[in-house]
């Protein structure tokens, strides 16, 4: 049957229901697959404008998943310090830190949804680059092919230093793919005040600011040394 045919004969069907709480649930029955498609997007376009919203100036956009800044002095200088001091004008921009998105620690199941719903809106439709998690919500977007292989981006000789830190794993279509740095007790990210326990960092695929990230990426290694 095709489509139209169908619709008609729904329409039909919905017209011979009595009473508004069945033609809901008639719409509901039928439709909600779609109703729910259609909501996702909606909602994944309108966090995305919001994302957006007064980050003309920015340089670079990271996501810190479950930091430490709520219950400690942060070093919030770092990021620009690391722009500068890979050669990039911080002069007339910023870098944008979203530090208030956190998965599994309050354990309401209704408030991680839409933290990952906010975070597949970042991966896959705005511009996020750099994203800072625990491994378990690391590993969530590995999934996704959600990462830049480092490999290609980042300084080999770093790459070298860094051996036993790659999170090195197959992509879905089978590629191998460094995908993160783990950092320990001795990142800067951690001297900032932003961690304690071992987090992994990544550039995030779609990233629009790339040289930006890569340039952090590379500079925040490099001041373990």
């Amino acid at each position: 049957m095709k489509w139209r045919e169908q619709l008609e004969k729904d329409k039909k069907q919905l017209a011979e229901l009595k009473t508004t709480e069945k033609k809901i649930q008639f719409i509901w029955d039928y439709y909600k697959i779609p109703i729910i498609t259609i909501t996702v997007v909606v909602a994944i376009l309108i966090i995305s404008a919001i994302s957006n919203i007064g980050r003309q100036n920015t340089k670079m956009y990271v996501v810190l998943l479950n930091n430490n800044s709520l219950v400690s002095e942060c070093d919030e200088t770092v990021f620009n310090r690391m722009l500068e001091n890979g050669g990039i004008d911080m002069s007339k921009s910023k870098v944008d830190v979203n530090k208030d998105l956190s998965l599994g620690r309050e354990h309401n199941e209704a408030a991680d949804m839409e933290t990952l719903q906010v975070l597949t809106a970042l991966f896959s439709i705005s511009d996020l680059d750099v994203y800072v998690a625990d491994r378990e919500n690391f590993d969530y977007f590995v999934k996704e092919d959600g990462f830049a292989n480092l490999n290609a981006l980042l300084d080999r000789n770093l790459l070298e230093e860094y051996e036993d830190d790659l999170y090195v794993y197959q992509d879905s279509h089978g590629n191998t793919v460094t995908g993160g740095i783990i950092l320990h007790s001795d990142s800067l990210l951690h001297k900032a005040g932003y961690y304690h326990d071992d987090v992994i960092i990544g550039i995030v695929g779609r990233a629009v600011n790339l040289d930006e990230a890569v340039t952090f990426v590379n500079e925040l290694l490099r001041s373990r040394n």
